[in-house]
């Protein structure tokens, strides 16, 4: 999954336009203006457009009201009004990053920056998300108490309040944008999707750089874990560098229970279920993209390489899949971890001189306290409900998967012995007509055929000189087969010939043997002997053929009277 893709409102506005057809930015410009008009102190400048990831956080440009009614020559005494735009129009703003206040307000804006002194500012509006645990009656309160928070790596809040819908916080504008910006080389006015989605060029952190700033995001996280408030939202979008120090910003975000960037990640991990694991593991994806120069898009790394070893073991202890599976290291366990030592071992050093001028300061009253007990209570809870539900999910779809993969086995293997059963009787089919014995149709003319492959001629009775009628082939005795050893082998019988007429009183050519006895017998082994010979020797011997036929015993026939034959 890409979370930046995932997160972007024109995808989701493509795949669920009923759920996301509020106009998101008019209502925070609506509710903001309200806010600030209360206040007097802020005016409230121009949108700065989708540059963040959040459907319900938007962000404006705003300045200090000037002091007093008098203006000095040159100037316009022009009103100054909160410009309005609709979503279309502000979607137009997005793409072509033109600038709608007017040139008056523009010279405002300006000399209001160069009489005052005072850095830009910047204006984020966040509705209030699903993980909103505070009272409404006590939010005003944990808002107030944080708005006075001070830490060297934190970035520090100018104002903040808010109203039922959501809240409000300023801010210094910081030209050079986040680390997301510095590691994409993007501009932070361009919108999200734009800058993060395909970036003209990535660039990962010199390792001394990667330690430093790692060691300090981990200080600040440490910091708010003391003061019993969670952090949830550790990423490079939510880091400034400001000359060589990085700072954590948007940390409030957890009071305004707003879900994390990493959220899809983490749930898909059982153990990752409090609110240190899930800030260990955040950090374990802002130390994979200061080191790769791109994030990571998958729950867990698969493998991790070009990097020191020091730094690899410090990924893998928090990304790998058997750390995801077991359990994360907490966050006192990963300040003493070898990589630091190797490449910021001078941290101890420079923050302990750093705490000395600028002391951390955060205070919570006793009653804030408990509502933010009872917040990070909550959120663990429903995190742990949430991965539950997922993980019965995944099972769902093992299940589904298995079973369609029986029924795909089933399929596969029936299908299988169907064309192992289509093979066997296509060679059975083959076998048979290769080598089975002949079939004899009506005619007679299967045997024919046979006879004539056997002795490797054509059939005698077939030829055109020959004398002999096919009903005389038939009568015939087959000739014998010879094998390489010379020895003859019997063949199958001929089909049973025709029943003859009745014989003639006497015979054409009187038998050579008549008068001796048995010679019925006689004259037929030589008739087999005439027909053997004639098979071997070949057309050439025809008159052999011709002298065992006239030398046929007649007499030997049973004489039938035509009554039987009429049978």
């Amino acid at each position: 999954m890409n979370p930046i893709l995932a997160s972007s409102l024109p995808t989701k506005k493509f795949i669920d336009p009923d759920s996301y057809s509020t106009p998101f930015h008019d209502l925070a410009l609506q509710y903001a203006s309200m806010s600030l008009r209360t206040e007097g102190v802020y005016t409230l400048g121009q949108s700065l457009g989708p540059i963040g990831w959040r459907l319900r956080k938007h962000y404006f440009k705003v300045v200090h009201k000037p002091q007093g009614n008098k203006h000095s020559p040159g100037h316009s005494t022009t009103k100054h009004h909160l410009i309005k735009s609709s979503s279309q129009s502000h979607g137009k703003q997005h793409t072509t990053q033109v600038c709608v206040t007017t040139s008056t307000e523009k010279d405002y804006n300006s000399s209001t920056r160069d009489h005052s002194g005072r850095d830009d500012l910047i204006l984020s509006w966040t509705e209030f998300g699903p993980d909103r645990y505070i009272d409404e009656k006590d939010i005003h309160t944990v808002l107030k108490n944080f708005g006075g928070v001070a830490h060297p790596y934190i970035v520090p809040i100018e104002h903040i309040a808010s109203n039922d819908s959501g809240a409000l916080v300023i801010r210094k504008f910081y030209k050079q944008g986040s680390l997301k910006d510095v590691l994409c080389s993007a501009s932070p006015c361009n919108p999200f999707l734009s800058k993060y989605g395909s970036p003209k060029g990535r660039t990962p952190l010199p390792l001394k750089d990667l330690a430093l700033y790692a060691r300090q995001i981990l200080e600040a996280i440490r910091f708010l874990h003391s003061k019993g408030m969670a952090c949830g939202h550790v990423h490079c979008g939510n880091v400034i560098v400001v000359d060589g120090i990085a700072k954590l910003m948007d940390v409030e975000n957890f009071i305004f229970g707003v879900p994390s960037f990493y959220r899809p990640f983490f749930v898909q991990h059982s153990k990752i279920n409090t609110c240190e694991a899930i800030d260990v593991y955040g950090f374990g994806h802002l130390l994979y993209e200061m080191c790769m120069g791109y994030p990571l898009q998958d729950s867990y790394a698969r493998q991790i390489s070009d990097c020191p070893d020091s730094l690899k073991s410090l990924l893998e202890s928090i990304l790998s899949k058997d750390a995801c599976k077991s359990s994360l290291p907490t966050l006192d366990q990963l300040t003493t971890h070898p990589f630091f030592s190797e490449y910021a071992g001078h941290f101890n050093d420079l923050y302990a001189a750093t705490i000395a001028v600028q002391k951390p300061h955060l205070k919570f009253s006793t009653s804030a306290k408990e509502q933010l007990k009872l917040a990070v209570q909550k959120t663990e809870n429903r995190v742990r409900e949430e991965q539950r539900s997922v993980k019965n999910q995944k099972r769902l779809v093992r299940v589904q998967e298995m079973m369609t993969s029986e029924e795909e086995k089933k399929k596969i293997k029936q299908k299988a012995k169907h064309e192992q059963k289509q093979a066997k009787l296509r060679a059975q089919n083959s076998l048979q007509l290769n080598n089975g014995p002949p079939t004899t149709g009506p005619s007679g003319m299967a045997a024919t055929v046979h006879l004539s492959s056997s002795t490797g001629g054509i059939v005698k009775s077939d030829s055109a000189n020959s004398i002999t009628s096919p009903q005389e082939a038939l009568m015939s005795p087959p000739p014998h087969a010879t094998d390489s050893g010379g020895s003859t082998s019997p063949q199958p019988p001929p089909s049973a010939p025709p029943i003859p007429g009745p014989p003639s009183s006497l015979p054409l050519f009187p038998p050579a043997d008549s008068g001796a006895p048995g010679g019925g017998s006689s004259g037929t082994g030589k008739l087999a002997k005439s027909i053997s010979s004639d098979d071997t020797t070949g057309d050439g011997n025809r008159s052999a053929l011709l002298q065992s036929i006239c030398n046929f015993n007649k007499s030997g026939l049973k004489k039938i009277s035509p009554t039987e034959a009429g049978k």
